[in-house]
């Protein structure tokens, strides 16, 4: 899991505002999983099929990007750690279906709508909606 920490956590660093540190980390977290899908899948199917930690990787992964969302969410907008968990689980649910798949066109197509996932519950539809569609911007001119 620290492959993904260190490339999450350095695209969030180059980004001031929140709503575009989680667009930022999810792009790296897709980009990631394009680069290194054994990982990837290591992470997202294996910790939960084989669990020969009982599932804690899986688990501690989940908790440690739910903190993260947390971390720098407004303060007045932060939700229960169990809804950051589950929007965490399902960004990691969706990674794996496209891994599944082996599809890395439609994973990184994904992103917008993962971003606007994780945002929605924080700044409402239409602001998630302008972050979405940034990110989709930025992916368009990545192939290019």
């Amino acid at each position: 899991m620290g492959k993904l920490q260190v490339a999450v956590l350095e695209a969030c660093q180059r980004e001031r505002v929140w709503p575009a540190k989680v667009a930022a980390a999810v792009s790296a977290a897709v980009e990631f999983a394009i680069a290194e899908p054994e990982l990837a899948r290591l992470l997202t199917i294996e910790s939960l099929i084989r669990q020969p930690d009982g599932g804690q990787r899986h688990v501690r992964m989940l908790e440690h990007f739910a903190e993260l969302l947390r971390v720098d969410a407004p303060q007045d907008r932060r939700r229960p750690k169990s809804t950051e968990q589950a929007l965490v689980g399902g960004v990691g649910k969706t990674l794996a279906d496209h891994l599944r798949c082996g599809d890395a066109a439609a994973m990184r197509r994904s992103v917008p709508e993962l971003v606007e996932l994780l945002l929605v519950p924080y700044v409402g539809r239409s602001e998630a909606r302008r972050w979405a569609a940034r990110s989709a911007a930025q992916i368009e001119g990545r192939e290019d």
